[in-house]
């Protein structure tokens, strides 16, 4: 019995420990790395869409170790809790991106379009 629980308790430790080590991957600082407006072309001009993007492409997100994702753009910073739940990744419990294969891409919508935007750590 006794070697039950200790293999119990080292399979813990394992999946605690990669599950921090997946944490650890997420802090820092993140770039953008490739911006894609897909705007209704009825409603937005191609002038729109480059500005939309350009303005995207400047954005920063910062993740530090105590879970808060700071996400910087012009003239603007945002900062919340964020939380990993599988590839998900939430901020203030609300869903934010994904994070897969060393990317976190998001997607957001306007009233003109949707924006996908994939960061890349540096």
């Amino acid at each position: 019995m006794g070697h039950i629980k200790l293999v119990l308790v080292l399979a813990m430790v394992l999946m605690l420990s990669s599950c921090h080590r997946n944490h650890d991957s997420l802090i820092g600082r993140w770039t953008v790395e490739k911006v894609n407006v897909e705007f209704d072309e009825h409603i937005a001009t191609p002038e729109m869409v480059k500005q939309y993007g350009e303005m995207e492409k400047g954005n920063i997100l910062e993740i530090t170790k105590d879970s808060v994702l700071a996400v910087i753009s012009e003239g603007d910073t945002i900062v919340g809790r964020c939380a990993l739940k599988g590839t998900q990744l939430y901020c203030d419990s609300k869903p934010f991106g994904r994070y897969e294969n060393g990317t976190i891409e998001t997607e957001s919508s306007t009233p003109l379009g949707g924006i996908k935007v994939i960061y890349r750590k540096k």
